[in-house]
């Protein structure tokens, strides 16, 4: 059974990690790594996709954040939460290899819900609506 939900939060532990960390996308393969050995919750298949959708953000940052950037009104992107900001990148990296725009983006504030502040879920519905093809 693949639970995208569960994956995508682990997904955002990952990247909070490795952006509170600051390590860049060589940096990052032994604090991936180690996650799953230290933790054995997900299945193969959501491994994979977790790792897929770390990668993806790693890999294509800077354009991500320039997308976000370019979108945030009055705001820098540097004074976004972390939990806000990563889970921005992950739904704007997730709509490139996944086409499904509403479920994407319904996960992501479900999530911002969960971990982030009260209000923030408007911010981030806002971005990844524009941002999102």
């Amino acid at each position: 059974m693949f639970r995208i939900k569960y994956s995508r939060e682990i997904a955002l532990k990952i990247l909070y990690e490795l952006d509170a960390l600051k390590c860049d996308a060589a940096q990052a393969a032994p604090v991936i790594d180690e996650y799953f050995v230290s933790f054995s919750g997900p299945n193969p298949d959501e491994e994979l996709f977790i790792r897929r959708l770390v990668q993806t953000v790693l890999d294509k940052k800077k354009e991500i954040d320039a997308s976000i950037s370019e979108n945030l009104i009055g705001w820098k992107l540097n004074r976004l939460a972390l939990i806000d900001r990563n889970l921005l990148r992950m739904g704007i990296a997730e709509a490139g290899f996944n086409s499904e725009k509403p479920i994407i983006i319904d996960d992501i504030l479900r999530i911002a819900k969960k971990y982030s502040d009260a209000e923030s879920y408007k911010l981030i519905n806002a971005i990844l609506d524009k941002v999102i093809p």
